[in-house]
């Protein structure tokens, strides 16, 4: 299985647990960086939220057979407070930024389709972003496995 991005928004201590894939975001972070270090606004990558792919290697390793205990907000093994969490409108700046310059030709390795998905991904993302954004919410990239 490959590697993902789940967008998450924190507003108060409710969080959205729901996400369509974002591969290619994360495929392309590095070239997605370099665009954004070149539009001077804070790098893709700076979003992303290990603590999901963390916990799955972490239990993966626990061989006590032990249920581990389920947070009772997040319904997981881990709490809103063990996540990492960002600026909505930075975020919401960023993608803004990526998708201008992605729609624009910047990233000339992507093909014709890889172009028009990840737009999308990035289109998704911003929607997501825009209302929580105005009331000074939180989000991040789960990276996901």
């Amino acid at each position: 299985m490959g590697m993902t991005l789940w967008i998450h928004v924190l507003e108060g201590r409710e969080y959205s647990k729901d996400s369509d894939d974002h591969t290619l975001m994360y495929r392309h972070a590095e070239s997605l960086d370099a665009l954004c270090e070149e539009a001077g606004v804070r790098k893709l990558s700076e979003f992303f939220d290990f603590t999901d792919l963390e916990y799955s290697y972490a239990e993966e390793d626990d061989d006590s057979g032990a249920e581990p205990p389920v947070d009772p907000e997040t319904g997981l093994g881990y709490g809103i407070e063990d996540m990492t969490w960002f600026e909505a409108t930075e975020g919401r700046s960023s993608m803004q930024v990526l998708r201008e310059r992605i729609a624009a030709g910047s990233v000339p390795e992507l093909s014709s389709d890889q172009r028009k998905d990840l737009l999308e991904e990035l289109d998704d993302c911003i929607a997501l972003l825009e209302g929580p954004a105005g009331r000074s919410a939180r989000f991040h990239l789960a990276v996901i496995e």
